[in-house]
């Protein structure tokens, strides 16, 4: 249970969120994904993952343990980091920045 504690908390922090790691389907999501082999650092990961792509856009509602800890949950380990697309004072034209 301290484990599911650890993981929900450190989604909390980093999607701005409050869920409760008490929720029984957010236990059974996160149990699951250990019994498939999976651990602490995998679940830190696919947080970050998603909160880099996400935040800030319409799909940052799915920030959330039904989402992030289900089926698709190696598939979101093993995606790349998404850099932000932020034009950081520069010109940009079709698509170049400058």
């Amino acid at each position: 249970m301290e484990k599911i504690k650890d993981i929900i908390s450190y989604l909390n922090e980093k999607a701005g969120t409050k869920y409760r790691a008490s929720g029984s389907k957010t236990q059974r999501l996160i149990k699951a994904r250990f019994n498939d082999g999976f651990n602490d650092e995998d679940f830190k990961k696919v947080i970050d993952i998603k909160v880099a792509e996400w935040s800030g856009t319409d799909m940052a509602k799915y920030l959330r343990p039904e989402t992030l800890f289900g089926t698709k949950f190696e598939s979101y380990l093993n995606q790349e980091v998404k850099k932000s697309k932020t034009n950081k004072g520069g010109d940009s034209y079709g698509g170049l920045e400058f």
